[in-house]
């Protein structure tokens, strides 16, 4: 059984903590990411970002994601929980070093999706919120599926990610 989201939650794995549902100060903001070795990912907000968030790695190797909480509060709650996972996934999955595109989207997508079903963070009610919201949106056929074929590839993972836990029950 799915649990409601509550204002702190865990996604193992990524160590993804978010500690509100919604960012509380513009200046701040609300989450945290930590990868697998302990190593946290700093969280910087650009009101000027173009996107809701992005990964990056600098010249040093120091891994950051950079949020516009403008542009992620258009999002439903479980919309902007995904995008951070997403985010997270990103640099969980080592996608900050150069190629960029739709298979690293899609892969991104499909392990945010599977930490949250898997660590009880995202229900039938979040999934369509989540589908909702990105159908809506364009795609950059160089980076991003279209809207509807992006939200369509993340309902297969969730239900992939069901069939795997199911399996292992």
């Amino acid at each position: 059984m799915f649990k409601s989201m509550r204002p702190l939650w865990t996604v193992c794995g990524l160590g993804l903590v978010m500690l509100s549902a919604i960012m509380a100060h513009a200046q701040e903001p609300a989450y945290a990411c930590t990868l697998p070795g302990g190593q946290n990912v700093p969280i910087l907000v650009d009101t000027s970002l173009q996107n809701v968030a992005v990964a990056r790695r600098n010249a040093q190797g120091q891994r950051t994601i950079v949020i516009n909480p403008n542009v992620l509060a258009l999002f439903q709650p479980a919309t902007r929980r995904f995008w951070l996972a997403h985010e997270c996934a990103h640099q969980q999955l080592g996608h900050t070093l150069g190629h960029f595109g739709p298979d690293r989207e899609q892969q991104a997508d499909c392990y945010a999706a599977h930490q949250l079903v898997k660590n009880h963070q995202m229900d039938a009610a979040d999934l369509r919120a989540i589908e909702q919201d990105i159908s809506k949106l364009g795609g950059d056929k160089k980076a991003y599926l279209p809207g509807p074929a992006r939200a369509y590839a993340i309902d297969e993972c969730v239900v992939k990610a069901v069939q795997e836990i199911q399996q292992s029950q």
